[in-house]
């Protein structure tokens, strides 16, 4: 009887803590109007993601047809990290290598930024109805078959 006790109470709290919604913080000009800092904030997380035209399956397609295996005297093989930024008009800003597969400059860093650079203008992000600026990391596949 006593745990039957002890549980509604806990219960109780735990709900309270789930219905609650989170306070926005609101920033307002000395008339009362609200301002909205939005415009160039670059979301990592937004309601709807950018989007290459046509899809996944079409940028993986693009990527295939645009990639060159560098010349070079290595044999390494993996993934190649690029992130970019989807601008408002889905154009692509700001390209950078976050990891190369080694150490030795091989050149696959460089291809897959240069394949980056290349790419049409995506659909761009969704946040609260409205086009936002969104950071974007793309993982490029290098393997041998």
């Amino acid at each position: 009887m006593k745990r039957a006790f002890l549980l509604t109470p806990m219960l109780m709290l735990a709900g309270t803590a789930w219905t609650q919604t989170p306070q926005e913080e609101v920033k307002v000009t000395p008339n009362g109007a609200k301002v909205e800092e939005v415009d160039n904030v670059i979301f990592t997380v937004v309601e709807q993601n950018p989007e290459f035209p046509g899809g996944t399956e079409a940028l993986y397609q693009f990527i295939a047809a645009n990639i060159k295996w560098p010349n070079n005297q290595c044999d390494c093989t993996g993934k190649v990290y690029v992130t970019f930024v989807v601008e408002k008009d889905g154009s692509i800003t700001n390209p950078k290598l976050i990891r190369d597969i080694c150490d030795m400059h091989c050149g696959f860093g460089e291809e897959a930024l240069r394949v980056v650079k290349l790419m049409p203008k995506w659909k761009p992000g969704q946040h609260r109805g409205k086009p936002v600026r969104v950071q974007f990391n793309l993982p490029i596949n290098f393997t041998l078959h």
